[in-house]
């Protein structure tokens, strides 16, 4: 599985996604991360989490390209996350138009859905 530092151009503090667990270009991701700190993240942290793990949707590394998060259609929040958490984050595309990809994506805590989304994301 791809390195997230070497794959997003993200670092860290910033760099959301710990591992890719499961990696099927242009089908689904799904990768994980340890929310560690002293604060939880807020529901604007998990939906960066969504579209970083949507970077690896994408065949190749950015590589000096960006990703950027252009839009969130719709979220859901369902619970909270907490310090000490191991996060699974599960992304798949449903569309394209215009340079946009529109994303679907969900986090978990074990069997518990934290929060669900659709994504607008564009590779620049």
């Amino acid at each position: 599985m791809p390195d997230p530092a070497g794959h997003l151009p993200h670092r860290p503090p910033f760099l959301l996604v710990d591992r890719v667990l499961v990696r099927d270009p242009g089908v689904r991701v799904v990768a994980e991360t340890l929310v560690t700190g002293r604060t939880p993240p807020s529901g604007f942290l998990l939906i960066e989490m969504l579209a970083q793990a949507a970077g690896f949707l994408e065949a190749d590394a950015l590589e000096g390209r960006q990703l950027f998060l252009a839009g969130v259609p719709e979220a859901r929040f369902e619970a909270p996350a907490r310090v000490g958490d191991r996060l699974r984050l599960e992304v798949a595309p449903v569309g394209a138009f215009a340079g946009f990809m529109k994303v679907e994506g969900a986090v978990f805590r074990e069997a518990v859905v934290l929060c669900t989304a659709s994504l607008l994301v564009k590779g620049l």
